[in-house]
């Protein structure tokens, strides 16, 4: 691997949970089951970490036996 794009997957894991926690800031639990629209937008920001994540731990998985508290 001749880039090294650890800060960027980190990044986008950062701003997808900042922006998925924005969405639902204000709603309680009944309000968020009937926004469709909310629970798509916070579904998407899930997937986003969690295709970061794959790469962290397919490419970067020494980073991560250094840092354990990154989830």
């Amino acid at each position: 691997m001749s880039e090294n794009r650890l800060p960027d997957y980190l990044d986008h894991m950062l701003e997808a949970a900042q922006q998925a926690c924005s969405y639902v800031e204000g709603l309680d639990k009944d309000e968020f089951l009937v926004d469709k629209r909310t629970q798509q937008a916070v579904i998407l920001n899930l997937i986003i970490i969690g295709e970061a994540a794959t790469k962290l731990l397919k490419d970067y998985s020494q980073f991560l036996d250094q840092h354990p508290d990154v989830p």
